[in-house]
């Protein structure tokens, strides 16, 4: 991104891959580092315990709450089958998914925006080792898959622009439907590159039908690996609808601050949440000029642009339903590096400047604090849940983490218990005095403290504590981190 005289790409030198060699050795020695050591995560331990049900025969939706998209927990299920269930091995290959999406990154700034090698690699870092990023990797999420295939359907797609491909536009798509097939939001790939093709149309004064064709080679990409799937899911499987759009929709009816304000408040989280380093140089980078056209840098504007349409929306919002931008802002930042290198004064003046700014962002994902942290607490349940239930006996809780570790089923309708569902009124003392009584749940546990917000925030929690009174012993109090948590065992009949 800068002008045409230093478009072309730098000439090899013997040093060339040495960049690329040292951020390899760093993602991989700090990724798989104490993989599993913390697990207080309870996202995480929806998902995990979703891909074992689905390892062990049962249909998601149907069977047990899931309201995601299924394509992880899917292939999770098929490792878990042939390998067994490990909290490890999700871990690490979810940890391989982000880390390939930083190498299309590498690969991306060397191929299509033609950066030095070190320039490239700094934008795979620093997209790597953002909090937000590297311990998303370093647990089971759907938006690890949903990254992976994002970023290499970005990959694609700049290739199918360069050499103004067909097929290539095709796969772009297909490789995006798998990213929303990983996580609903990862459709929002799609959208922006649909809304370039329309941009880029009528840049370039294309008829409607160079215009149509384009379109329809990317969207039936996408229409193959995720409208046909997802369509099949929601006719056929029962729950599925409900879950995934219903109540998807209704999460985001739950106003969160006033239209106007929202998109902006929600940006000033976003920037200053440690992305504070990269935001200013890719700004930088999108500024300098672009190779040869500006079809590239529109992309990546497109490419970057379409996920922040949730800013927008009612609902709760985390930094996570965002994270995709950071794929092509990290292009835009190995820009703006080569960039500022190139002139002399932002060399001298600016860049450090610069590197100062993505340091302090970057400092807290080498925190050796949390890069070691040892879960006691979790562990300590999970062994109780093990010593005082029988395989194939029933226990519900706050986190399915538990459910999860220690081999043992939940009632299927009581999956996830997260605020949404309990606050929200959708899972009340009734259901769960229902599903537990209908399985004969054997343990039951609660978290509480002031960092608890699952089945305390149920609308009803009075009542649901008179439940546990009534057909249940509290046998123990076990601390787990930050949280107290109340053990019930059913009382003898």
């Amino acid at each position: 991104m800068y002008s045409p005289a230093m478009a072309e790409a730098p000439a090899p030198s013997r040093f060339a891959a040495l960049p690329l060699a040292v951020f390899l050795v760093l993602a991989v020695v700090l990724g798989f580092y104490n993989l599993a050591g913390d697990l207080m995560n309870d996202d995480e331990g929806a998902y995990l315990y979703s891909a074992w049900r689905i390892s062990a025969g049962d249909t998601p939706y149907a069977d047990f709450t899931f309201v995601q998209t299924p394509l992880s927990i899917g292939l999770m299920g098929g490792v878990f089958k042939v390998l067994g269930p490990s909290a490890g091995a999700a871990r690490a290959l979810s940890y391989l998914f982000v880390l390939g999406a930083a190498l299309l990154i590498y690969a991306a700034s060397r191929r299509a925006l033609r950066l030095r090698g070190w320039a490239a690699a700094a934008a795979a870092a620093v997209f790597l080792f953002s909090k937000h990023i590297f311990y998303l990797g370093r647990a089971f999420m759907p938006d690890d898959l949903m990254l992976f295939c994002g970023a290499a359907a970005l990959y694609v797609f700049l290739r199918a622009e360069e050499e103004r491909n067909r097929r290539l536009l095709f796969l772009a798509g297909a490789l995006a439907g798998l990213a929303a097939l990983a996580k609903l939001n990862g459709g929002l790939v799609f959208a922006g590159f649909f809304f370039y093709l329309i941009w880029a149309g009528l840049a370039r004064r294309e008829s409607l039908g160079e215009r149509a064709r384009e379109g329809l080679w990317i969207s039936a990409g996408f229409l193959l690996t995720f409208g046909l799937p997802f369509a099949a899911l929601l006719l056929f499987i029962p729950g599925a609808a409900f879950q995934t759009v219903v109540f998807q929709a209704g999460k985001k009816a739950m106003v969160e601050g006033s239209f106007l304000s929202r998109p902006f408040v929600r940006l000033i989280q976003f920037v200053g949440n440690h992305n504070y380093g990269l935001v200013p140089v890719a700004a930088a980078g999108a500024a300098f000029r672009i190779d040869r056209t500006v079809g590239k840098k529109a992309l990546l504007l497109w490419a970057a642009a379409a996920p922040f349409v949730v800013l927008f929306l009612p609902g709760r919002f985390f930094i996570r339903y965002v994270v995709f931008a950071l794929v092509p802002l990290a292009l835009f930042f190995g820009a703006g590096l080569d960039g500022l290198w190139r002139r002399r004064k932002m060399r001298l003046y600016v860049l450090p400047v610069a590197l100062a700014l993505i340091v302090l962002s970057l400092a807290p994902t080498f925190e050796p604090r949390r890069l070691g942290a040892y879960d006691r607490g979790t562990r300590a349940l999970v062994s109780y849940v093990r010593d005082n239930v029988k395989p194939g006996e029933f226990v519900f809780g706050d986190d399915p983490f538990i459910n999860f570790l220690a081999q043992r089923p939940c009632p299927g309708r009581l999956v996830d218990v997260s605020e949404s569902w309990t606050k929200g009124g959708l899972i009340t003392s009734a259901d769960i005095r229902r599903e537990c009584d209908a399985t004969q749940t054997a343990l039951i546990f609660v978290e509480k403290g002031h960092s608890a917000h699952h089945l305390v925030s149920l609308t009803d929690f009075p009542k649901f504590q008179a439940y546990l009174d009534e057909k249940f012993n509290l046998a123990v109090i076990l601390k787990r981190e930050f949280l107290d948590v109340e053990v019930y065992v059913r009382k003898s009949p």
